[in-house]
Formats: C-alpha cells, structure tokens, sequence
C-alpha cells in the first residue's frame, strides 16, 4: 500500500508542479488559462480569500491537514515539490554515504518567531512579510522572473533558426531588482533543498510552521511501532525532513510531510500510517503537547481572518502619480492587504503592461503589479489579471464591469505636445481612446489639439503608450488612490437608409 502511496504522491506532485509552472510560464496564452485553477488551492492564496469572504478552498485544506497531517507542503506545494525535485537531482552526484539524512532536532523558537511574526503584521494589516516568505508567492516569481525569460530566450533563439516554426516574442516586463530577488531565492531554496532537504519547510516556511502545529493534531500520523521495530535506522536515513528519531522512536509530525518515504525503506512495517486516536493503556491521559498546539493554531488561524474586519491600517499611503493599481485592485489599499506578490497577473496579461513595483507603492508596495505604459496599453475589455488572481487581491471583473473602472485619469500636458512644439497634426491619442474621453478642439491655424475629459477616462494608457512626444510625453496617466466608476461611452446609432437603386 506504501508504495502505491509514495507513487501515487510522487506523478501527482510532478503534474500539479507542471500545471502551477505552466500558469505562469505559458507564452502561448492557451494553456495557462486551462490551469489557472490550480494556483488557487494553494494555502496562503486560500486565507487571504477567506478573509476576503471566500473561504472553501482554505477549510478544505484545514481539514485534510486535521485528517492526514502536512500532505498540502508534498502534494500540492510547488516550492515543496521543488524542493524535493532539487534533493533527487542533487542525490544523484552524491555517494551512497552523503546521500543519507539523519535525524535534527527542531528549530522551534526560530520558527515559531518567524511564523508569529508573520502572523502578527498580517493582523496589523501588512503582508510585507508573508509576501518575502510565503512558498507559493516566492515559486510564481522564480517562475516569471527566471523560467519565463529563460523559456522566451530559448523560443527566440528556435524563431532565429527556424522562422517559420516559432515567432520572436518581446519580453516587455523586465524587472532587474524583481529578476536579482527571485534568482536569488532560486539559489537559497536549492542549497537547502540539496544540502539539507526540507531545511526550508521546517525552519523557515511560516505556512510549513503553520501546518506543523494543526499536524501535531491530525486524525492520522506517520508512527512507529515499538514493537517491530529494529532501530536500523533506515527510516529515518530516508527522511528528508529529518524528523524521524528511530533511537527514541519518535516521529515529529509537526515536521513530517507525508512522503512515505520511510514506510517504502523500513523492512519490517515498523513504521506506517496510525490512527492517532487508538485506545491507550491510560485512556484519560491527554497529551499537552497536542493540545497546546491545537488552541495556538486555532488561535493563530482566527486572528488572522478577523483581519479584514479590525485590523488598524499599517499600510503607508502613497503619492506617486505613477502608482497605477490594476483593474480590479478596487485600491492601492486593497492591493496591499491582499496581494503577495506571486505575480500570476504579470505573467498572464496579454499586453505586458503590468510590471512588479520597486517604489512607485512605498516600500510596503515592493514587487506588487503595476500598470506601466512604456510597452502598451490596458485592452478596453481584457480581464485576464483580475480573473487569474488566487487572492482576491483583484476582484474578478467581467468584461462589462471592467470597462467602467477608473484606475487612473489622463492629464494633458500643453508644452510638451508636438503640435505645440512643431506646429503639426497629430491626434493619435485621440485615435487611441477606447472611451473618447481624449477629443480633438480648435487650436490654431486650423490645427486641432487635444482636449481630455476625465469623467470619461478610465486610465487605459492608450493614449500614453501612442504619444511620439519625446522626451516627455504630452499626455500621461495619473493613478488613483481609490479606483471610480465611470460610464459607458455612448454609442452612436447607425442610421437605416433604404437603397432604392445603385446610386450611379
């Protein structure tokens, strides 16, 4: 049964890790819109979209780690599948020797400093800290960051040889400071997955450190049994969790993600899967430890969903006018107490205007989307952003509603524009605006000149992106705090005419 556990954990973690990679390394636009489901089942995606009032994936996962323990960190994890592919990889050029784990005792008051932590400004309203350390949100951006500029390379370089099979693709979203950032977690994550196994998980991971206390709780644990077992030691050589101590026999669950590795290497059936609960010579004794861990973890677990209702705002307020939230963010404020910055919206927008921010937010913003029109322009009724978030941290917009939010409103700058400056036609920016808030008025010497009315704008960029104004542009967005709704421009009727010959 072990073996059909550990196979059956092993191809399910490979395809969920493929399906999340997928998401956001798709330069096709077609598969990552069939497994854009699957980013939502990951833990932290799942709590912030029950403090925003959706809260069925994250009581299905609460319960299976009640049931079964850590299963979520082997199963659907994509930096704990990662970790694990980095171990394999690297066990490969080990020797028999090195490649063998051993039990370590737990950094406890480290980890629980860390998830307390976490915790703590995430009550406050903050997710600053949860967004550096949260393993789903640090996996899409190694994603986007790393794999998705390697995987356009490699397809430009096929469009340079074999043109009519692959066409060249402009990686537009550039971020040197967000590429460093998640290069850099790259490196980290794969010395300690290669040295150390699920170093990470067990040390750093808050969501790890999380899951470990609801697992010291869980219906069915990971045990050995005393009586069958040999001390040879082979379980706990298999555990890349090092939480197996075969000389006292031992299993720390808070620890053990469920990879049945060491119920496949032990040769006796010492060490399985056990009813928690099974009737004990002391059947009034009650373990401490156990229920400490539970009331800290639903303790834990509450704090952090009454955020949304009585949390103070620790969020810093910005002024840049560059700091363009996108459809669906409702504000810069809502983006902030939401987003991790996985940055799923970057990869899938299909005119590469979202970009991660350095400072345009504040410091608290680092790394969250933001509209920047250098490379393009928002399509009028593109929702992809707002439909592909896990978070909530842009509201799901259909196509309609979308059309009708004001992220941002244009402003004219008169000196800057040509026709001003070289007394020429122009009015691409008016060709460009989808809601006609940019028109064209009387100048001077029968030129026309721009005119915007900002109760129209919906700060699209169009008309920012198409300006040939240099070095300045003549015309630019300016974000809003709060996003507004304006109206549907109206549609002109066509009139009816009955032809009655050819006209000729």
């Amino acid at each position: 049964m072990y073996k059909f556990l550990r196979r059956f954990r092993i191809v399910f973690a490979i395809l969920f890790l493929i399906a999340v990679t997928l998401v956001f390394t798709d330069i096709s636009g077609n598969t990552s819109s069939f497994f854009k489901d699957v980013i939502r089942f990951q833990f932290t995606p799942a709590l912030l979209s029950a403090m925003a009032g959706i809260a069925g994936v994250f009581i299905f996962l609460i319960l299976i780690t009640f049931l079964f323990g850590r299963i979520y960190c082997s199963f659907i994890c994509p930096t704990g599948i990662f970790q694990d592919a980095v171990t394999f990889i690297a066990n490969i050029f080990k020797s028999r020797k090195k490649r063998r784990f051993a039990y370590a005792k737990p950094h406890r008051i480290l980890r629980y400093v860390i998830m307390t932590l976490v915790v703590a400004l995430l009550i406050l309203g903050s997710t600053k800290c949860l967004l550096n350390l949260d393993p789903y949100s640090n996996y899409g951006r190694m994603a986007e960051n790393v794999f998705r500029p390697v995987i356009i390379s490699a397809n430009n370089t096929g469009a340079s040889l074999f043109p009519t099979t692959f066409y060249h693709i402009n990686y537009k979203t550039f971020t040197l400071g967000s590429i460093i950032y998640s290069a850099l977690f790259l490196v980290i994550i794969a010395l300690m997955s290669a040295l150390r196994g699920r170093l990470y998980c067990n040390t750093v991971c808050p969501v790890g450190s999380l899951l470990g206390l609801i697992s010291k709780y869980s219906v069915f644990r990971i045990a050995i049994n005393k009586t069958k077992c040999t001390h040879c030691r082979l379980c706990e050589i298999a555990c890349k969790s090092q939480c197996i101590n075969s000389k006292n026999e031992q299993v720390d669950s808070s620890r053990c993600v469920q990879c049945y590795n060491c119920t496949v290497s032990c040769k006796h059936s010492a060490i399985g899967l056990r009813f928690a609960y099974a009737k004990k010579e002391n059947k009034h004794a009650v373990d401490a430890g156990k229920r400490k861990a539970f009331i800290i973890s639903a303790g834990i677990l509450s704090a952090a969903l009454i955020t949304k209702i009585f949390a103070p705002k620790l969020r810093a307020t910005t002024k840049n006018a560059k700091a363009i939230a996108p459809p669906g963010a409702e504000s810069i404020d809502h983006l902030k107490k939401y987003c991790t910055a996985c940055h799923a919206c970057i990869a899938k927008c299909p005119s590469r205007v979202l970009r991660p921010a350095f400072n345009e937010y504040g410091f608290d913003g680092a790394l969250l989307p933001l509209m920047d029109y250098k490379n393009g322009y928002c399509n009028y009724d593109c929702t992809e952003c707002s439909n592909i978030c896990p978070n909530h941290a842009l509201i799901p917009k259909t196509s309609e509603e979308k059309k009708k939010i004001q992220i941002g409103k244009a402003r004219f700058i008169h000196e800057n524009c040509i026709i001003v400056l070289d007394g020429t036609d122009c009015g691409a920016c008016d060709e460009h605006c989808p809601t006609k808030a940019v028109h064209m008025v009387s100048f001077r010497d029968g030129l026309l000149i721009p005119e915007v009315n900002a109760d129209l704008c919906v700060g699209c960029g169009g008309c920012e992106y198409i300006c040939p104004g240099r070095p300045d542009k003549a015309i630019v967005v300016i974000g809003n705090e709060f996003h507004q709704t304006v109206a549907l421009p109206e549609q002109q009727k066509q009139e009816e005419k009955t032809v009655t010959d050819f006209g000729f």
